[in-house]
């Protein structure tokens, strides 16, 4: 299969809460990240479709709990597992280098090429 991202993924160790006005707030586990966005697994089936925009709160241990939510939109569903991609770019908030993303061991701290995501606050 060719890989058609345009961003290199980063798994990490976070969960969120997705917060939207017709399902209320939802705690997920996020697979992965990258500069474009997210992809989740829930824990029960949800009307999620495509197109569909809602706030994700990224949270866990490394994150900066006082980042605001961030605006998403659903781009695929695939049972329990869905994709989510930022509505505003990150992409000059944080963008890893190739060596950065070449190696991600469990030692590895991936959270500190988030650290720019601070100044997405001020941008808010």
């Amino acid at each position: 299969m060719i890989e058609r991202r345009r961003h290199k993924r980063v798994e990490v160790d976070f969960w969120a809460t997705l917060n939207h006005p017709l399902l209320g707030t939802v705690t997920c586990d996020i697979q992965d990240m990258s500069t474009s966005g997210v992809s989740i697994k829930l824990d029960e089936d949800l009307n999620f479709f495509v197109m569909m925009e809602l706030d994700v709160k990224i949270r866990g241990d490394g994150w900066d709990e006082t980042m605001p939510a961030l605006p998403v939109q659903v781009i695929r569903v695939n049972k329990k597992e869905v994709g989510l991609k930022f509505i505003e770019s990150c992409e000059e908030i944080w963008s890893p280098t190739e060596n950065e993303l070449d190696f991600v061991s469990e030692e590895t701290d991936a959270t500190e090429n988030f650290d720019g995501f601070n100044k997405f606050s001020e941008l808010v």
